[in-house]
């Protein structure tokens, strides 16, 4: 039997959901997994390259012959401390906020903010790697995933972007929910038995492979990001697409 092929980002929060499937010797003879990050794992889902995965929320609308699985996905209530918009200039001051090459759906999220909250207008710049070591006056530039909390002490002002969503409309954020084909749907139940087993035993999932320390590790993954996709999430979700629809 061919292997269902799974994409998820290759980021220190899906940790639980790679050693779930890992552990899983039953998981592990079905799965095949492929890591990349975020706007990479869209573009393979897209292009049906998998049978599913973990998939930013800006990409759902893409690929609407797939269904959302699992009882978990990558959320945040309140500060996620990995999606955040970094300036040595107040809000006010920024002209130019440069984009990060690996995000969709967080870019996606501070176009909404910006529009929708802040009332304001930037000029929106792409990057490619290494944008985050030089950054012009009067510009800010968005950085996600595990990079951030190399530039935390790097910059002035830093704006977490799942605070500020959950400032502004009183919900927590999405970033990713699992997705899947029918082939992917059979093992849906696995999926979630696994996941939660994983989950409830975070400090054990720690390794000296990792960037950051162990308690860090565990203030993120137990505090910071939230897996449970339950009705407030969905809610969000609503919203955020809407936002998405209105451009």
């Amino acid at each position: 039997m061919n292997k269902i092929k799974l994409a998820l980002v290759s980021y220190i929060n899906t940790t639980p959901f790679i050693e779930a499937i890992k552990s899983s010797e039953d998981l592990n003879s079905k799965v095949e997994l492929i890591t990349d990050y975020p706007s990479k794992c869209a573009e393979l889902i897209k292009n049906k390259q998998v049978d599913g995965g973990l998939i930013p929320v800006g990409a759902l609308h893409e690929n609407p012959d797939l269904e959302i699985i699992t009882n978990y996905c990558i959320g945040a209530d309140g500060a996620v401390d990995t999606v955040a918009l970094f300036s040595n200039q107040s809000l006010s001051e920024i002209k130019t906020i440069y984009l990060d090459y690996q995000s969709r759906t967080s870019v996606q999220l501070i176009q909404i903010l910006a529009r929708e909250y802040w009332k304001k207008t930037f000029l929106f710049l792409p990057t490619q790697k290494g944008f985050e070591d030089d950054i012009p006056k009067d510009s800010a530039i968005l950085i996600i995933g595990d990079r951030v909390f190399k530039y935390n002490q790097n910059y002035k002002y830093k704006i977490d972007l799942a605070e500020e969503w959950k400032k502004q409309t009183q919900l927590p954020f999405v970033f990713a929910v699992w997705v899947g084909n029918a082939k992917t749907k059979s093992i849906e139940n696995e999926l979630n038995k696994s996941f939660s087993k994983s989950l409830s035993n975070i400090p054990i999932l720690y390794n000296d492979l990792l960037t950051i320390d162990y308690n860090t590790f565990v203030d993120y993954l137990s505090r910071k990001i939230d897996y449970t996709l339950d009705d407030k999430k969905l809610k969000a979700i609503q919203l955020f697409t809407q936002f998405l629809n209105y451009r």
